[in-house]
């Protein structure tokens, strides 16, 4: 990658950047779309972002836009949405890893979905067929943060690199 240097007006120096894979989609909340969006992602990363990396960002894309497309149209009963939610989802690579920003237009996400989770207890004799995800979502993510404003849920978080990972965990 190449570095992109630029003058800004009316500031004394100049103003570096770095050409960098960015991603950004708005689309409807439905599987479809869903799997379409994550193969695109890796089609814009793979030549600048390792395996490891990848599948974590897939796997934790994965679970919040399925939730997204799974919950996020939850109305009353009786009532009917009139329309199927929209995700707009960005992903920009840095020297650290994929910053992530998720937002729709669904209803509130639940007060104990962003609590810190453990595994679900397990039972040999009957293992959950769910209850997985959060904790995924936390466990493979950085700086993790949830808010609502108006009818949109805001989500950001970042996925390290291997290395970056590592290092922080030392």
């Amino acid at each position: 990658m190449t570095p992109v240097g630029r003058q800004n007006a009316g500031l004394t120096g100049a103003v570096t950047a770095q050409a960098r894979p960015m991603f950004h989609r708005v689309l409807p909340a439905s599987p479809e779309s869903v799997r379409n969006t994550l193969s695109d992602i890796r089609k814009r990363f793979r030549t600048n972002v390792d395996e490891d990396a990848m599948g974590r960002l897939e796997l934790v894309l994965a679970e919040v836009m399925n939730n997204v497309t799974e919950h996020a149209a939850a109305v009353p009963e009786g009532e009917v949405m009139d329309h199927l939610p929209s995700i707009h989802l960005s992903v920009v690579m840095h020297d650290s890893g994929l910053s992530c920003a998720i937002s729709d237009d669904g209803v509130l996400l639940p007060d104990e979905c962003i609590k810190p989770r453990g595994l679900p207890v397990m039972d040999d004799a009957d293992l959950p067929e769910g209850g997985f995800g959060w904790y995924l979502i936390q466990d493979l993510t950085q700086a993790l943060c949830y808010y609502r404003e108006g009818q949109r849920n805001f989500l950001a978080f970042s996925i390290p690199f291997a290395d970056v990972a590592h290092e922080v965990g030392a």
